[in-house]
């Protein structure tokens, strides 16, 4: 049997007050729209998505899913509802039949896929023609209660301004997530319009269902953290929140020590090894990967990076785009820019800048050094206030340090150069040239002292 999914996403978002489109706004690192398009490519046998876009929010969305080959696009004209935009949806499939067709909106980040797939099972199993993905709310105020028969399936679907006082005593509410089998969508063209708000409600194709015979369900759950739909900012802030609980609470199940979950933010794609420690004020983001053992300490910030396993990463560190290996250290206040690669018990101290550059195994950059579009060997000491000249303000040239150099304080190395093995660098030298291997390079103004120099100054200032 072939399913397909709708997700509709050609709503304006007012509410934001932003000139991005609300589904586009960033959640946890990505568009909002993408964690509904994830959660339905999860359902087994989807075969077709169908993303519903408007005029204000083509660009941006084609942008994101155009790569994506079981996404198509269908275009709401006319913003005239939830019916109208289904219609549209369907339209998408350019008459491609479907026994099943999954429908939801593009602003509910939190639903799962499992979620979804239960719903289509109920469906199936159910012989229904319509099913409805209810929860169970606190505040039912904002929604469509669910109106139960007394064999408990849905009668229909009333929008509170339009429920009895009873009927808003009801807490069973609807998610905005529904299954149709291919017989139940041509009720879509006896929906009439809403006159108060001139739109086409999808809630009304329950009534209709019923009305006509046909066997409509509710499958209920009670996580309404699920159920977030982004509509405003403060909404946006609290499925973030409910979003950073998910996630917090799944990485201390598999075994990672969080000492805050309240100040820890950590991205859905992240990865993390059992036994690592995390502390307060750290940020996880993209496709990070972590390792087992590691211990991340506070204000730290990393991106797209991969740490191995035994890594220790001091406080009010960031780190992007970056691989460090096994049993390295990183920081306090340290920055590591795209493409640095830390070797296995390397060390990268305090206030050091890497970019786009190795270090080899149990290499030391413990402070105040910029290393830029370099590659260094195992076992090298880099002084304080080392500088790669990396930039003549045109090109990037490279600068190569090999194994077991020992580069002093203080020192320029001007790039294009290359440092031999076992050469040394003396303290305070600006380095031009290849040292040789074993060499030891020094370039510096011989020191002088003028005897008696400050006694006779400042006797001749006296005078003046």
């Amino acid at each position: 049997m072939k399913t397909c999914a709708v997700v509709l996403a050609a709503g304006l978002g007012k509410r934001m007050k932003s000139a991005t489109p609300k589904v586009v706004h960033n959640l946890m690192g990505k568009p909002i729209a993408t964690y509904s398009i994830e959660a339905v490519k999860a359902v087994a046998g989807i075969s077709k998505v169908v993303l519903v876009i408007g005029r204000h929010s083509e660009e941006s969305l084609k942008g994101i899913f155009k790569a994506d080959p079981m996404v198509s696009f269908a275009f709401q004209t006319s913003l005239l509802g939830t019916a109208d935009a289904l219609k549209s949806g369907l339209g998408g499939l350019n008459g491609e039949q479907f026994d099943y067709t999954l429908v939801m909106t593009a602003d509910a980040p939190l639903i799962r896929g499992e979620t979804l797939q239960g719903l289509i099972d109920r469906h199936i199993q159910g012989g229904n023609a319509v099913t409805v993905l209810s929860f169970v709310s606190k505040d039912p105020s904002s929604y469509g209660r669910i109106i139960r028969n007394p064999d408990g399936t849905i009668k229909s679907i009333i929008e509170n301004p339009d429920a009895t006082q009873e009927q808003r005593k009801i807490n069973e509410v609807n998610s905005g997530i529904y299954v149709f089998s291919k017989d139940a969508l041509p009720l879509l063209d006896k929906i009439q319009i809403n006159e108060k708000k001139g739109e086409f409600y999808l809630t009304d194709i329950v009534s209709i269902a019923s009305e006509n015979g046909l066997k409509v369900e509710a499958q209920k759950m009670f996580d309404e953290d699920e159920f977030i739909g982004i509509n405003s900012r403060a909404e946006l802030l609290q499925a973030l929140n409910a979003m950073k609980r998910r996630i917090n609470r799944h990485w201390m199940d598999e075994g990672v020590t969080l000492m805050d979950e309240n100040t820890t933010l950590i991205c859905p794609d992240v990865s993390i090894g059992r036994d690592t420690i995390i502390y307060p004020n750290v940020i996880i983001e993209g496709k990070t990967v972590i390792g087992e053992g590691c211990v991340i300490y506070p204000n730290v910030r990393i991106v797209d990076s991969t740490i191995e396993r035994d890594v220790v990463v001091k406080d009010s560190t960031l780190i992007e785009n970056s691989k460090i290996d096994t049993g390295a250290a990183v920081g306090p206040f340290a920055h590591l820019r795209p493409g640095a690669a830390i070797g296995k018990k390397a060390k990268v101290g305090n206030f050091v800048e890497i970019k786009n550059s190795t270090l080899g195994y149990n290499t030391k950059a413990s402070h105040l050094s910029y290393i830029g579009d370099a590659a260094v060997g195992d076992n090298v000491n880099i002084g304080a206030g080392t500088i790669t000249c990396n930039y003549d303000g045109v090109n990037k040239f490279k600068t190569v340090i090999e194994d077991n150099v020992f580069i002093g304080s203080d020192s320029q190395l001007v790039a294009p150069v290359t440092i031999g093995k076992g050469a040394f660098v003396g303290a305070g030298s600006t380095i031009t040239q290849d040292v040789p291997d074993n060499a030891l390079a020094i370039s510096r103004v011989r020191q002088r002292a003028i005897l008696d120099w400050v006694k006779a100054k400042f006797t001749t200032d006296k005078h003046k």
